[in-house]
């Protein structure tokens, strides 16, 4: 243990890389980041001449530092290099700043994959650090995606760690007041990616027809509108979401999305229920991720994101209202809103959120949690008169290599604008260049029956993306 600061050696050192990048971050232009990809052979010797000479790394045959034990990492291994780190900075020395959380990178990358594996244990974390509210950064391992550039942000704007292959560096001055709670999946939860590379997805939009009513009326000066559910319908409704998620398993499919709002009081704990008394063969055969109809209760509207355990692993709160126009005047949904987001890691896959419609479409908020934690999978559960706003908004995350899977309800379709609903949900992914860009969206059209009132809500479908 590090007596002056009472953490552990390990989070000391997790600190002073928190520390070092948060100087880089408050005193180097913009252009240094991309200015540093630049610099000379020369000037790339001498700093790691200097960090070989005054730091117990070692340069390996390869251009890289050698990985170091757990073990290795004492008090007296990282005072030496919390010296050195306030040497650089008093000299001001910024190419060998740079170089040397290139160094701490390298040398940590057995570390990091056994801090990873600990971190796959179902508790949420905010970093490895913990000097985050000082220096408003946050540590934590990276995973992988698939299919995803490795170049990803280099050519369009530049983060810290485009320089660092093995953490992730994430900026609370990007993030505003975002409140990121991290989940970090263990290997083996999705065995089919795991073997092939490749996700199977199932969307559904579930029922033409809503279990609810909208009740407008007055918050102080502002008019809202809030959701009164049919408790009549729980149970049916229950049993239809219970059966697109056994249909969805049957497939292979090792993620299922519904819809925003088609959610109730009851339907959580009977989803988890019946998980739960599944036998583990019967288990086997469910989607290991599930994401259920949001509910919007009290002033919340979330949705509860469940294993094939029937554990939940978080609830997502809807973050932005949407304002719905009437000839009465425009009604906010009546939301308090959550500024928490949960990021999921999983090697191969990287990282993925859910974003419930409106938290999609508010474009700033959305390119704010995207880029700010890498996102490379978004998923939107979504209840609104049309597509077009969302199909914009694909393209943007197309330009990050981060994939989308939207999935409307029909119930949110307006009579005389059936027009609206020639797709009922997207899957918008990344593909390789010598493909078709056809193959990068998959159109999810609605039944036959639903423009004619004969709707047996069986519609579900279903696509893959991973590696490319």
């Amino acid at each position: 243990m590090n007596m002056e600061m009472g953490i552990s050696d390990k989070t000391y050192l997790y600190n002073l890389i928190a520390k070092l990048c948060s100087h880089v971050t408050r005193t180097l232009t913009k252009n240094y980041l991309v200015r540093y990809s630049c610099i000379s052979e020369e000037e790339r010797q001498r700093v790691n001449t200097r960090i070989e000479k005054e730091t117990p790394f070692v340069l390996g045959s390869k251009g890289k530092f050698c990985p170091i034990a757990e073990a290795d990492i004492d008090e007296e291994y990282v005072k030496k290099l919390a010296g050195f780190s306030d040497l650089l900075k008093i000299a001001d020395d910024k190419n060998c700043i740079m170089r040397f959380l290139q160094a701490l990178d390298e040398s940590l990358a057995e570390v990091l994959i056994e801090e990873r594996k600990r971190l796959q244990n179902g508790r949420v974390t905010r970093g490895l650090n913990s000097n985050r509210k000082e220096t408003g950064i946050a540590i934590l391992p990276k995973c992988e995606c698939v299919w995803a550039r490795k170049s990803r942000e280099s050519f369009s704007y530049r983060r810290i760690d485009n320089y660092l292959k093995h953490l992730m560096i994430i900026e609370d001055r990007v993030l505003e007041d975002v409140e990121d709670r991290h989940i970090f999946i263990p290997k083996g939860f999705f065995p089919n990616f795991d073997a092939t590379s490749q996700m199977k997805i199932a969307a559904t939009p579930l029922n033409a027809k809503s279990s609810f009513d909208i009740r407008y009326h007055r918050n102080d000066d502002l008019q809202v509108f809030s959701l009164d559910y049919h408790e009549s319908a729980a149970a049916r409704d229950n049993e239809r979401v219970w059966e697109k998620i056994v249909q969805a398993g049957a497939e292979g499919a090792e993620l299922i999305a519904f819809p925003e709002m088609l959610g109730n009081a009851t339907m959580e704990y009977a989803i988890c229920r019946k998980l739960k008394n599944l036998s583990e063969q019967e288990r086997d055969q469910i989607p290991p991720m599930i994401v259920l109809p949001s509910y919007f209760s009290g002033t919340q509207n979330f949705s509860s994101i469940l294993d094939r355990a029937g554990n939940v692993l978080a609830r997502q709160f809807k973050q932005n209202p949407y304002v719905l126009k009437t000839r009465h005047g425009d009604f906010m949904e009546n939301i308090d809103g959550s500024n928490e987001i949960y990021i999921f890691h999983y090697e191969g896959i990287g990282r993925f959120a859910v974003l419930i419609c409106k938290d999609f479409l508010t474009t700033k908020h959305m390119e704010r949690i995207m880029r700010g934690f890498m996102l490379t999978l978004i998923i939107v559960p979504a209840y609104s008169t049309g597509s077009y706003d969302f199909k914009m908004s694909f393209d943007l995350c197309a330009h990050d290599y981060c994939n989308v899977v939207w999935i409307n309800s029909c119930a949110a379709m307006i009579p005389g604008k059936e027009s609206n609903f020639a797709f009922i949900g997207y899957v918008r992914k990344r593909i390789n260049r010598y493909q078709d860009e056809s193959e990068s969206m998959s159109e999810m059209k609605p039944c036959d029956g639903l423009l004619n009132g004969k709707c047996d809500g069986k519609c579900i479908y279903y696509d893959h993306f991973g590696t490319v």
